[in-house]
């Protein structure tokens, strides 16, 4: 004899695994550690350089500049184009890392466009990413993720799989606990060995700061 409330009650526990299912898959993916986790992170007084670290510049440099930044900060884009700028001056003494270090709170999506920057340099087009993010700022979005990827004639298979998985997540974190440990209040900061430097500095300060590390190198 049918039984109407088994079938109810069937339909209503697979509307429930597929609504649980799609409430996880919209949660916010989290760099910043708890404040327990934060309090545990021992004080550092300045950045490693790591082969997971991208870099740009050159190889056998006398300086090297690294950069905390978020994809959706607006002082990290003018940062960012001056560095370019700057940089094609110093193209045999000088190289330039990128950490990142997104504000969840006031920049939701840039933990995604930092994994999706992370995917892209599996590919060798970290830096290529990482300049149409920071040109497609205003606008972007998940969509505009994928978009730069084919726009970048990047393998499309590879780095959706990447990007749905998440798999350079531990990157973007940890990045974002070293900037925890050397107390970086706000982005972008810059660092020259100890020292730091905070804001969109312009390219004649850029210079400045740049020939003032060159000259203690001698």
């Amino acid at each position: 004899m049918p039984r109407p409330w088994l079938t109810f009650l069937s339909i209503g526990i697979a509307t429930a695994i597929v609504f649980a299912f799609f409430v996880l898959r919209l949660q916010p993916i989290k760099t910043a550690p708890t404040a327990a986790e934060t309090a545990a992170l021992a004080p550092i007084t300045q950045p490693t350089v790591t082969f997971a670290d991208p870099v740009r510049g050159a190889k056998a440099a006398e300086v090297t500049l690294v950069q905390f930044s978020d994809f959706q900060c607006e002082a990290c884009k003018e940062l960012s184009e001056n560095l370019k700028a700057v940089m094609r001056s110093y193209p045999d003494t000088v190289r330039l890392v990128w950490k990142d270090m997104p504000n969840e709170s006031a920049h939701p999506l840039a933990t995604l466009a930092s994994i999706a920057a992370g995917c892209a340099g599996r590919q060798g087009k970290f830096w290529e990413y990482h300049d149409e993010l920071f040109d497609r700022q205003a606008y972007l979005s998940e969509e505009e993720f994928l978009k730069i990827a084919t726009d970048l004639a990047l393998k499309a298979d590879s780095f959706k799989a990447c990007y749905d998985a998440h798999d350079t997540l531990a990157v973007v974190r940890k990045g974002y606990e070293e900037g925890q440990a050397l107390k970086i209040l706000s982005t972008p900061t810059i660092y020259i060995g100890s020292t730091s430097y905070t804001g969109a500095l312009s390219i004649e300060e850029l210079s400045k700061v740049i020939q003032k590390a060159l000259a203690e190198t001698k």
